[in-house]
Order: structure tokens, then sequence, then C-alpha cells
């Protein structure tokens, strides 16, 4: 069998790669601060409620579910971008080494644009969504945080997501033109 091509998947060329993937590192570092914050609230929250029951007056974090519920939608969100640059998305190899260069890169490309098309649909129903919550002024039940703050949040790493995915196509169309046809 012969053996995949997989062109370079670290530092992207140019200014327009070095600049996307600046971006989405550290989009990708604003999502470990929200699993982090995640980890704390948790940890502070399960220990308050220890407290609670020995009597030492802590209890647990208000309304701790709500915002793990918002930062784990947004750290979410915010990786995907890095995600989809590194080409961390599931992709199936089975077949691959049979295609060749000119094959992978082929193929490469077919899923960056059905990637990129995701990508656009996700972020059209976010868009709708957060237009829903901003017009009912829905809010938590414990905390009143206006749901849309979490939707608006995640539309950062959405339409990022979006412009990543544009350029991982561009990127593919670049892999696909300079392999040739049936080349190993």
């Amino acid at each position: 069998m012969r053996e995949t091509f997989r062109p370079e998947t670290g530092p992207e060329a140019g200014t327009l790669g070095a600049a996307v993937e600046h971006g989405a590192r550290w989009l990708a570092y604003a999502s470990g601060a929200c699993l982090f914050f995640i980890v704390v609230l948790t940890c502070a929250s399960i220990i308050g409620r220890a407290m609670l029951t020995l009597g030492l007056g802590f209890g647990p974090v208000p309304g701790d579910f709500e915002l793990v519920e918002i930062a784990a939608g947004v750290g979410v969100f915010l990786f995907l971008p890095l995600c989809q640059l590194k080409r961390g998305h599931v992709t199936v190899d089975i077949l691959s080494g049979w295609f060749g260069r000119w094959g992978v890169a082929v193929s490469d490309l077919i899923g960056n644009l059905l990637m990129s098309i995701a990508a656009g649909v996700i972020l059209w129903r976010l868009i709708a969504g957060l237009q829903d919550k901003l017009g009912t002024g829905e809010e938590s039940f414990i905390l009143g945080i206006p749901v849309w703050s979490g939707y608006a949040l995640s539309l950062v790493g959405a339409v990022s997501f979006l412009l990543v995915c544009l350029y991982t196509l561009y990127r593919s169309w670049a892999e696909t033109t300079s392999a040739a046809p049936g080349q190993a």
C-alpha cells in the first residue's frame, strides 16, 4: 500500500496563513480559559456544598450550572477554528493510501467544502437564535443572565470558524492544483 500524502500541518505559510493561525490559536487559549473556569467553578461549588453539610457557613456557588452551560458552549465554539485549521476533525483514511497525492488533496478539498457549508449553516442558525433571544429578553433563572449573552459570545467563535473553513478551502484548492492527477 502507498504512503498517504498529508500536507504539513505545522505553522501556516504566508502572511494570511500566519494571521489565521495566530487568531485561531488565541481563540483556543480563550477556549482553554473557559474550560479552566468551569473546572474552578465546579470545584468551588462542590467544596461549598461539602462545607454546607458541615455547617461551616459556606454553600455552593449560586447559579453554577448556568455559568457552566454558557462557558461550555462558548468554549466549544472558540476551539473550532484551530481544530479546523490543524485538520483535527475526524477523517476516514482507510482508502487514501490508494488515491495518491492528488486523490487525497481532492478528498480534503471536498471535506473542506462540506465543512465550510456546515459552518455557514451553524453561523446562520446561531444568528437566528441570537435574534430570537434578544427579542424575548429571556434570562437565566438564578443569576438573571440574559440568555442572548451566551449566543453573542459564541458568535465570535462561529464567525471565526467560518473564516477558517474558507481559508482551509482555499488551502485545499492550492494543494489540489499543485498535485498532479495520478501522482503517488
